[in-house]
């Protein structure tokens, strides 16, 4: 039976709280946090709980869905001593299109101002919104007047034609009012749906990583996502279907081993590189059907590493070819950042460093207080980041960031939603 979820709620006039849902196909994890009078977050609270609802981005299950969502809601609740009534919910790229567009406006008359950014943007989203697709992101990525590139901002600028390169993000509508329901059905409302990628890049990435360019891999249990950001930007979004469910799954079929006993394998002892002591260390592997046998399988750490390291480089082989295939990849330098719950397995971003040819660092949220230790992991980074989304939305960023919409101000970098969610659902 479904966890019921029934509390009486703060009124959206509570401006001073923010929540994120990140919802994956393991687990779905809550975070509730406050924005304070300087403008910062503070987190209050944080939950998580297994789930089996979601896969590729889809709802399978929406019993199950619903059930992890209330559960890791109510946790984060019940830490921070507070109610939410909506929160930012996030979307695997598995399930959007990343695509930019070249849009051109006259502007002979006058300066380029806010309406002429209004529209120029109104114009990329009407080129390639259909019926069936909702646009989440809308990032100007730079602008051209009159044949002089390399604008930041345009606005007081005088010109005769006004051009623009703007990056959208499209997700059907059904998976998303379909995730819409899941949640109201936990009596919250969506504030807005936020790319997982984009969220992550949020919370982990450095100003100095933003501007000289990086490429960002999320992983997760099902996919792994990369983002490619430069000049302050998100510039292109790509996924392959391969994630760590895959590496635990290979476990569990080359030594007969339940699920749960290969995800507990491949996280106590798997690595994706050898170390020159793992062909005399051994474990004992449970068989399926004889779990409570005390004797099991007994392999070496240098099998299990046998089995995990093809698995890790074939995901990072197939994201390498999806990051080669877009022009953005020139940009984005030799820095590379890992976040996701598989990118903390062993030896991960030492073959992710190899493969990619980049310097490596594994991510953790940045510019949040309040986070205790277990927050404080890659597999956060993108609930992080929803709060931060959260807080350009709700906070004092959102005036600067609405006043300064097309520059590429700390504020603004990232982009805004507008009212796209209540315009189509």
């Amino acid at each position: 039976m479904a966890f019921k979820l029934i509390k009486h709620r703060f009124s959206k006039s509570n401006e001073t709280i923010v929540a994120g849902l990140d919802i994956g196909s393991s687990k779905v994890c809550c975070a509730v946090a406050r924005i304070e009078s300087s403008g910062e977050l503070t987190v209050l609270g944080y939950g998580y709980h297994g789930s089996k609802g979601l896969r590729g981005g889809m709802i399978v299950d929406m019993e199950a869905l619903q059930d992890a969502v209330a559960h890791a809601v109510h946790g984060a609740e019940e830490m921070a001593g507070e109610t939410i009534e909506e929160v930012y919910v996030s979307v695997s790229p598995a399930l959007c299109q990343s695509k930019s567009v070249r849009v051109d406006l006259s502007i002979s008359a006058h300066p380029v101002d806010d309406d002429d950014i209004k529209k120029i943007i109104q114009q990329a989203v009407a080129s390639v919104q259909k019926s069936q697709a909702v646009v989440i992101h809308n990032i100007p990525l730079n602008y051209d007047i009159d044949g002089v590139g390399g604008i930041r901002d345009p606005r007081g600028m005088f010109g005769e034609l006004l051009k623009a390169k703007i990056h959208l993000m499209l997700c059907p509508r059904t998976p998303l009012r379909n995730l819409s329901a899941c949640v109201e059905r936990s009596h919250l409302d969506v504030s807005g749906f936020v790319s997982s990628v984009y969220a992550s890049g949020m919370a982990t990435l450095v100003d100095d990583e933003l501007d000289l360019g990086v490429t960002l891999i999320d992983m997760g249990a099902g996919s792994s996502s990369v983002g490619l950001f430069f000049n302050g930007k998100l510039a292109h979004v790509d996924y392959v279907p391969l994630g760590g469910s895959h590496v635990t799954s290979d476990i569990a079929r080359c030594f007969s081993t339940p699920l749960i006993q290969a995800e507990r394998l491949k996280t106590l002892h798997g690595s994706a590189l050898l170390s020159p002591l793992d062909g005399r260390e051994s474990v004992v592997v449970p068989q399926i059907g004889d779990e409570a046998s005390a004797k099991g399988l007994q392999i070496t750490k240098a099998e299990l590493t046998e089995v995990i390291r093809p698995r890790v480089e074939e995901i990072f082989d197939q994201l390498k070819s999806k990051i080669e295939q877009n022009p953005a990849h020139k940009y984005v330098g030799k820095r590379l950042v890992l976040t996701g719950g598989a990118s903390l397995l062993s030896g991960v971003p030492e073959i992710a460093g190899l493969i990619l040819d980049k310097q490596t660092r594994l991510a953790k949220p940045l510019h949040i207080s309040g986070l205790g230790e277990n927050a404080r992991r890659s597999d956060f980074v993108t609930c992080a980041g929803l709060l931060t989304y959260g807080q350009r939305q709700k906070g004092p960023y959102a005036m600067r960031a609405s006043r300064r919409e097309a520059s590429n101000s700390d504020a603004s970098r990232f982009g805004k939603v507008g009212g796209w969610f209540k315009e189509n659902f």
